[in-house]
């Protein structure tokens, strides 16, 4: 349970500076590993890791205090299957939609889709691949570095796929040649 990263806290802390001490009081807290629903915990967050979870621990002095005990705080959901660099993916249902932007346009576009992630309460996800090459590599490193807020990101860089194979450019003959990171997306 200490381990775990909170749903509800990963919007808080996403601009919080590293060193900053915060404490939650949760009204509920579910602890999955143990199968039940614990009342009136206090979660003290330093350095953006969870340090101690109990009843009635000791607020450090100065700490920032997040007052959520009127609420259920839970563990962060993982999303083992997403393309959150894809943009807005399939507009209207066009697969050349990705050949008429740029990949920094398609990056740009992946943002929203990053902070509607997190905001569902996925606090990390498995990008399983995207069009444009590396896109979802430079989303999570925006991520990381504090620059935008979205999930942890775990990343494939480009689709594993065959000729033909899902996350081929439908429809391409393998012999047409596409933009360099297209055909590695």
């Amino acid at each position: 349970m200490k381990n775990a990263v909170l749903a509800s806290l990963a919007c808080a802390f996403s601009s919080i500076a590293a060193a900053q001490v915060t404490a939650v009081r949760a009204g509920r807290l579910v602890d999955p590993d143990a199968s039940i629903v614990l009342t009136d915990q206090v979660i003290i967050v330093a350095g953006g890791k969870i340090q101690s979870v109990g009843k009635g621990l000791a607020i450090p002095a100065g700490a920032r205090i997040i007052d959520l005990s009127d609420k259920t705080v839970l563990p962060g959901f993982i999303d083992c299957h997403t393309h959150l660099a894809d943009g807005k993916g399939l507009e209207n249902g066009d697969p050349f939609n990705v050949l008429k932007k740029t990949a920094s346009q398609v990056v740009l576009e992946s943002v929203p889709n990053a902070r509607a992630t997190l905001h569902s309460g996925f606090t990390t996800v498995r990008d399983v691949g995207t069009y444009r090459a590396l896109n979802d590599v430079a989303l999570r490193d925006a991520i990381a570095e504090g620059d935008i807020i979205g999930p942890r990101m775990y990343v494939a860089g480009a689709y594993i796929t065959i000729t033909g194979g899902a996350g081929a450019m439908t429809g391409q003959a393998p012999d047409i040649r596409l933009p360099w990171d297209l055909p590695y997306g």
